[in-house]
């Protein structure tokens, strides 16, 4: 019976009424969490899609019963290419899986997505309810998942509903606690009308297992309350155990009370439930029990459901608690259990490896496992089966490995795809289990350098092999080398090449001929990542250029492509940080920012959201927000380790917190950054961050001269090799021209300050023109930068004369409130004379009284 729970209920209709919305439901085992989830989600108009975690559970188990329901009601057609690129590895009646993204990490991220769609998408066509039972046993990619939806739902129409015992950070869900039920609860639970020992009807007796007046009129109800403590699944065992019984030996005894009482068919019948599973089929019942008679099925059940001890879910059959299933579980000889379980695996093929294995039958196991692509059990049970030395187990390695991967465990990927290629002698074999690798150890931050060129030596031939290796140079900045060997693979079929020798075109300055490889590489892209690839590279490399409208353009192409494809958080969240870079050098910061933040909440893989994290951070020290800048720079770093990406990508961080240091005035801190990378990196290996770092670097003294075989492509280049030279004692006009031709006016506005103060004479136009700029822009620091330079140089950034070194003290001391009387004494120098400046003050910023001076001080960052 369920009783109470008002408020509980109302807070999961008010959640129902704002969807998206999540509510995560946690309290002790047999406090009522199902039992709340039904009473409510029995109440809606809307499709319920229910799952739950077992211990032990393999990945993702806990979704396929709610994914295989929204495809049953809607169809896998709700997502593009009908689930096969994703959902088809959690649900095989989708037919084989396609081929995989070129990436590994996109086969997780693809997954994900697809899911998301076919969630979403199911609810635009009715409300959605999808309720997650017992997550606490969730194995951690089906958390993952359920992370990414929580993060990712914006539609309305969906509610996820979670349980657990125990509390979990799951973002943006409410909190719903259950208490204990009270005395007035639980009283009701009895069929009692209030708090007195009266009863609904006569069942109450044969329940109790005394007479009332044996009990006393409130003396059943004092004893099942105390001993309950207000747990609804303890009242109703005690309940029916008999509130004056003698305490059960064990928690078992006491969940079992209600099935001692069932005949043996019934008992039978609720024993094959509790081996087969949480959720166990009509027809799996019948099967099992060997009843081919529906009707002696339904005597069989009727005891046991009348008893709520299983209750009835669609065409199957579910137990009220996981507890009472664990205690009939438990409560079975080992002999019964491994007869129960052979039973049950010749009924339910999609999990005969486990009830096989539980029987005790290894190599009946090792076949199911097999047959339902288990690889892990397969390669625990293989020394078990006779007829394993005739399979192939370094290709079962290679399928453990991609489904680790899947399921975001890249170590474990790793050490078994290093096994099966310790097991292969096939050369092409060994190439492409190195290719995979590779690409495992790119997700780990390392790099696969090596491993693809072991696997050119041994597939020489193998255009998709020669063309990885071709990108994987190119990003090391071995130039010369991608290019013949992108140009050897186009030549044997890899149209994936043409996205690196377009890349390596832009970056020798022809973008032109850059801009035909890369509209010929989308016309043949041989799948969806290489097309969304093709629009980062050349949003890239226009952007490297100094073309920075574009590069917007492009990039905002591309963000469209990857939202029609379903592709928005992986690839989609790689073009966002391609569109918000140059949005962020043309001065639109917050357009940047707004294009960062919707990233971020699509909880993108790791290597793009440190893509985007690094705008966001470079965007924060242009503004001055230092302490947000300093923030994305440690979150980035763990995301950037290694250069499994290339030169550029692992110099981004460091030249991040160099421009923060700089700006911040930290040159301790600048220092330690330049000598690290100029002692640990080949500055000739980069073709974007050389010359920016090499700058920074000979701000704070550390270099004269630029190392050997730095590139200088492109008019951005260009520009950081002028304002290189001009930090070694070069003329900043020249670096001044640069910036204005690539037209970004932050860098710009930084250079005209330096160029005042080379030339003071002719310093007061580049410095209003700075003032003017780092005012449009919201720049803070550099406003201060502006001021502080014409103080010093006494040049006046409006009409007014400027204020002198000692009226600029004297403004100090009159923001900080003191009396003409304590400036002199401060200053040492007289009352009047302490007067006078402040006089001076005033009439030179027009001010009326000594607190308008001190905020238009603050104001135009004089102080």
């Amino acid at each position: 019976m369920f009783v109470g729970r008002e408020a509980e209920l109302a807070r999961l209709a008010a959640a129902w009424d704002r969807t998206p919305a999540a509510v995560l439901v946690v309290g002790e085992a047999g406090i009522g969490k199902s039992r709340l989830v039904r009473e409510f989600t029995g109440g809606l108009d809307a499709l319920v899609a229910e799952g739950g975690a077992d211990p032990g559970g393999t990945a993702y188990a806990p979704f396929v019963p709610v994914l295989r329901r929204l495809v049953r009601e809607h169809g896998a057609d709700l997502v593009p290419g009908g689930g096969r690129r994703g959902l088809a590895h959690l649900l095989p009646e989708l037919g084989p899986e396609a081929d995989a993204e070129t990436g590994p990490e996109l086969g997780r991220a693809r997954l994900f997505e697809e899911v998301l769609l076919l969630v979403e998408r199911a609810a635009a066509r009715r409300p959605l309810a999808l309720v997650l039972e017992d997550v606490h046993w969730a194995d951690q990619a089906t958390r993952d998942l359920l992370m990414f939806l929580l993060r990712n739902a914006m539609r309305p129409g969906v509610l996820f509903v979670v349980t657990s015992r125990e509390p979990l950070r799951l973002p943006g869900a409410e909190v719903l606690r259950l208490p204990p039920l009270g005395r007035a609860e639980v009283a009701r639970m009895l069929g009692h009308a209030d708090g007195s020992p009266g009863h609904a009807d006569g069942r109450r007796e044969a329940r109790a297992g005394l007479p009332l007046h044996e009990a006393g009129r409130g003396g059943e109800l004092d004893l099942i309350m105390a001993r309950s403590e207000g747990n609804p699944l303890f009242v109703e065992a005690l309940a029916d155990a008999g509130a004056g019984a003698a305490t059960p030996a064990t928690l078992r005894e006491l969940l079992l009370a209600g099935a001692e009482r069932l005949g043996r068919g019934s008992l039978e019948v609720l024993r094959i439930a509790a081996v087969a599973g949480r959720r166990t089929p009509h027809d799996v019942l019948r099967a099992v029990a060997g009843l081919d008679d529906d009707l002696a099925l339904d005597e069989a059940l009727r005891p046991v459901v009348r008893a709520r001890l299983l209750l009835v879910d669609g065409d199957a059959y579910v137990f009220r608690h996981a507890l009472i299933r664990d205690a009939v579980y438990d409560d079975l000889l080992p002999g019964e259990r491994r007869r129960l379980h052979a039973r049950c695996a010749r009924a339910q093929p999609e999990r005969a490896a486990d009830h096989w294995y539980a029987a005790g039958e290894r190599r009946l196991a090792f076949e199911a496992a097999w047959q339902a692509r288990r690889w892990d059990r397969v390669l625990e049970l293989w020394d078990d089966d006779a007829g394993a030395a005739a399979r192939d187990h370094a290709w079962v390695l290679e399928m453990a490995a991609r489904d680790a991967l899947r399921a975001g465990e890249a170590e474990r990927a790793e050490e078994l795809a290093g096994r099966a290629l310790d097991e292969v002698a096939d050369p092409l074999r060994a190439a492409h289990l190195l290719e995979l690798r590779a690409a495992i150890r790119d997700l780990l931050g390392e790099e696969g350098l090596d491993d693809l060129r072991e696997a050119v030596r041994l597939a020489p031939r193998q255009a998709r092999l020669i063309g990885a290796l071709a990108t994987t140079l190119a990003w090391n900045g071995q130039d010369a080398e991608a290019r013949a060997l992108a140009e050897e693979a186009r030549a044997l079929g890899d149209t994936g090449s043409l996205v690196t020798l377009a890349a390596l075109t832009a970056l020798d300055g022809d973008l032109e001929a850059a801009s035909g490889l890369y509209a010929e590489a989308r016309r043949r892209a041989p799948d969806d990542d290489t097309l969304l690839v093709s629009y980062a590279s050349q949003a890239d490399v226009l952007e490297a250029a100094g073309e920075h409208a574009r590069a917007e353009s492009v990039a905002r192409e591309g963000v469209a492509r990857a939202r029609r494809l379903g592709l928005t958080r992986s690839r989609g969240a790689h073009l966002a940080a391609n569109l918000a870079e140059p949005l962020a050098s043309l001065g639109r910061w917050e357009e940047a920012r707004e294009v960062v933040r919707s990233a971020l909440a699509l909880d993108p893989p790791p290597i793009h959201r440190a893509w985007v994290l690094m705008v966001l951070g470079t965007v924060a020290v242009w503004e001055g927000s230092f302490e947000e800048a300093d923030d994305v720079v440690r979150l980035a770093r763990p995301l950037m380790r290694g250069r499994s990406r290339g030169y550029d990508s692992c110099l981004e961080p460091d030249l991040l917190e160099c421009r923060l240091a700089v700006a911040g005035e930290d040159p301790g801190r600048a220092g330690r950054v330049v000598d690290h990378v100029l002692n640990e990196h080949d500055l000739t290996l980069s073709r974007r961050y050389a010359w920016p770092l090499l700058a920074l670097a000979a701000r704070v003294g550390r270099v004269r001269e630029a190392p050997d075989g730095i590139a200088t492509t492109g008019r951005v280049q260009q520009a950081y090799r002028a304002t290189f030279e001009a930090e070694c004692g070069g003329p900043w006009e020249a670096a001044v021209a640069r910036w204005r031709a690539v037209g970004q006016p932050y860098a710009l506005a930084q250079a005209l300050v330096r160029a005042a103060e080379q030339d003071p004479a002719n310093a007061r136009e580049p410095l209003r023109e700075a003032a003017a700029t780092a005012a449009g822009l919201g720049a803070r620091a550099l406003r201060r930068q502006v001021a502080r330079t014409a103080a010093t140089l006494r040049i006046s950034l409006t009409a007014e004369p400027v204020l002198s070194p000692r009226e600029l003290e004297v403004l100090r001391l009159v923001a900080e409130g003191l009396s003409n009387r304590q400036i002199a004494g401060r200053l040492f120098i007289s009352a009047r004379t302490a007067g006078v400046h402040v006089s001076n003050i005033l009439a030179k910023l027009g001010a009326a009284s000594r607190v308008e001076a001190a905020t238009t001080a603050r104001r135009d960052s004089l102080i």
